[in-house]
């Protein structure tokens, strides 16, 4: 009897241990969501069919679809790169997050995408131009020496995003 109890225990424990050690690794330290989120133009019946984010800084208002433009799981990598302007996101998508752009860019010309993290605004850009390779850039409205950290946590989040 006292065999057959310590056989249970050694496997429960064995099972515990086994489901402990596999998820600690798996966990992202700073989960980032990111979307692109397009503004919207249309009313219906008087009433606005999107979402009202506010950004940070600029206390700039955008009024949002409420179904993202492109989902986190088409995002594929977040770059930071240097334009003639200063420091910036580059946005890069998978094909299906490529098509949704190209589409929005040419029937949304004047509009604005919102980029959020974890439904909270961060950046936003006007489309001023069609974008027909998947990538997205914009400026983020956070400090400067906080962005390196940024694109380090959206690209471990993007990571574990894509094993989802």
């Amino acid at each position: 009897m006292f065999k057959k109890y310590l056989l249970v225990l050694s496997v429960l424990v064995f099972a515990v241990a086994s489901f402990v050690g596999c998820n600690k690794g798996d966990k992202v330290e700073n989960m980032l969501v990111p979307r692109l989120m397009l503004e919207s133009r249309n009313l219906q019946y008087g009433a606005i069919r999107g979402i009202e984010m506010q950004l940070p800084i600029s206390r700039t208002k955008v009024i949002v679809d409420r179904e993202a433009l492109v989902s986190e799981f088409d995002i594929i990598n977040v770059e930071l790169v240097k334009v003639d302007m200063g420091m910036a996101l580059m946005i890069q998508t998978n094909d299906m997050g490529a098509r949704a752009l190209y589409r929005s860019t040419v029937t949304n010309m004047g509009g604005r995408v919102v980029f959020t993290t974890n439904n909270q605004p961060i950046g936003a850009r006007r489309i001023d131009g069609i974008i027909e390779d998947g990538k997205f850039f914009t400026f983020v409205e956070i400090e400067d020496d906080e962005l390196g950290q940024l694109v380090l946590d959206l690209k471990a989040s993007i990571a574990e995003l894509q094993t989802r």
